[in-house]
């Protein structure tokens, strides 16, 4: 085979191969708010938030999927429906999904509200059950909270905590805690990243802001990229 065929050949493989990595972003979908690299679970159908939402996010290897319908989600795999009991299986909206490169775990960014109370959820995936990955939230909120709390007549606002990135597979992943923005909160809208050993459930790198958009830029949805706009070149230097 002629060396430029040959060429031709590898570079069709390998675009092949990377585009089996990619998760299945299904027709009329939109990236996160948070994450462009998270599928937003909202729906164009209906003005309701939840009402007739159908929506379904195959895993890279297209193996499993996430199914959200309604208000309710599941993990689709082999056939077999994975979900958890009662108000954990709830989705409402504003929330969004992405999964691991290697299709073993997805994060859930969802809230009740869309300035406040946003947590992510870390699942593992088997062929039998989904596992919570417990604690993240308020480790970082704590860690956070040190330096960034929002207080109100004395009583504390929760930072905001959301996925952004898998960084090695399942096994990192770049989440973001963010001050809330509202008036009452006098760094509102400063945001910082936190790389999270989800094995030892450690954290183990902390980012600026200026340091997530340097490295990771494309991965910043619309609400951080305005918020970033929006900061005094002190904060956006300033680690959390």
């Amino acid at each position: 085979m002629p060396i430029s065929a040959l060429a031709a050949l590898l570079i069709l493989v390998q675009a092949s191969l990377l585009g089996a990595r990619e998760t299945t972003c299904p027709p009329g979908c939109h990236p996160g708010r948070w994450s462009t690299e998270a599928i937003d679970l909202s729906t164009q159908k209906v003005k309701a938030p939840y009402g007739d939402r159908d929506i379904r996010v195959y895993s890279p290897d297209h193996q499993k999927s996430f199914r959200v319908v309604n208000d309710r989600w599941w993990v689709e795999v082999g056939g077999k429906r994975l979900s958890q009991q009662g108000e954990s299986s709830a989705l409402y909206y504003p929330a969004e999904v992405a999964w691991a490169p290697d299709s073993r775990a997805f994060f859930l960014t969802l809230s009740f509200g869309d300035t406040t109370g946003y947590t992510a959820a870390v699942y593992r995936v088997s062929e039998e059950k989904l596992i919570p990955v417990l604690h993240m939230n308020p480790m970082i909120q704590k860690d956070f909270d040190r330096h960034h709390k929002c207080f109100d007549a004395g009583t504390g606002n929760d930072p905001n905590v959301a996925g952004l990135k898998w960084l090695q597979d399942s096994d990192r992943l770049l989440v973001i805690a963010e001050v809330p923005p509202v008036g009452i909160c006098k760094q509102m809208g400063y945001f910082g990243g936190y790389e999270i050993s989800l094995a030892s459930m450690k954290i183990v790198g902390r980012f600026s802001p200026e340091q997530l958009a340097d490295r990771w830029i494309g991965a910043l949805g619309d609400r951080l990229s305005s918020n970033f706009s929006n900061l005094s070149q002190a904060a956006k230097a300033s680690v959390p």
